[in-house]
This record gives structure tokens, C-alpha cells and sequence, in this order.
């Protein structure tokens, strides 16, 4: 009977360590997901203040915020982006 107790001890003693491994694998794992959080969302500012060096598709100039017209499919789809003085030109013409 002893030699089971021990037995049954150590196996107790072994899978603890197990679990206390693997807690703390995904400790770090948790730790690297939020720093690639942290990455994405600062790659995502980035991205978004690039995008407002538009070029209008008209005269090949950068649009500045107030000026932007997004040009449309029949779909909804936006195809692309002028001023919108040359917008005017455009439906005039």
C-alpha cells in the first residue's frame, strides 16, 4: 500500500509541475497577444493617416479632407476620389 501512495504522489507531483508549465506558457502567450495588439492597432493609426494623402483621379493633385468626393459605382462600390471643384467639372461636362 505504500508503494502505491507514492507512487500516486509523485504522478500528483509531476502533473502539478505539468500544469504550473503550461500556465505559465500561456502567461506569455497573453503577454505576446497584447503586445500584437498593441502593434496592429499602432499599425492601423498609421495605415489611416496615409490614406489621407489622396491623389484625385481628375488632376493627379492631393485631396485635402474638406475637398474629397468619393466616386461610386452603380454598385456602392467607391472607385475613387476627387476635389470637389473638379467633381463639379465632371457633372457639368
Amino acid at each position: 500500500m505504500q508503494i502505491s501512495q507514492d507512487q500516486s504522489s509523485s504522478t500528483l507531483g509531476a502533473g502539478k509541475e505539468r500544469v504550473e508549465l503550461a500556465l505559465a506558457r500561456l502567461k506569455s502567450y497573453r503577454c505576446k497577444v497584447s503586445e500584437l495588439r498593441a502593434q496592429c492597432e499602432t499599425l492601423k493609426k498609421m495605415r489611416s493617416e496615409q490614406k489621407e494623402d489622396l491623389l484625385c483621379r481628375q488632376c493627379g493633385k492631393p485631396i485635402n479632407k474638406d475637398q474629397k468626393v468619393t466616386l461610386r459605382d452603380s454598385n456602392g462600390k467607391a472607385k475613387g476620389s476627387c476635389h470637389q471643384d473638379c467633381f463639379e467639372e465632371i457633372w457639368r461636362s
